[in-house]
């Protein structure tokens, strides 16, 4: 986003924009057995997660879980060098 590195031509703080990117979904393999989390948040509820199948959460659940120990989360194919059609252009 332009205008980043001066904080008076940024349209958002660092805050805001953490505050918005962990609605983003995020894909995680989890280590262990867990029945739904049932949210009140609007997208719903997530899981059941089994050890080594995938799943989609949000951000926020992703990071909560990762720092219990209960899973990995799998980089998005725009963060993965390789699959960036932008890094082909290099």
């Amino acid at each position: 986003m332009a205008g980043q590195s001066d904080q008076h031509l940024s349209l958002f703080s660092p805050s805001e924009v953490e505050f918005v990117a962990e609605d983003e979904i995020a894909e995680i393999v989890p280590n262990i057995r867990m029945e739904a989390l049932n949210m009140i948040c609007g997208r719903g509820d997530f899981g059941p997660f089994f050890p080594q199948i995938p799943s989609k959460v949000p951000l926020w659940l992703a990071v909560a879980l990762k720092r219990r120990g209960k899973c990995t989360i799998r980089a998005p194919e725009w963060m993965i060098v390789g699959e960036c059609s932008f890094a082909r252009l290099f």
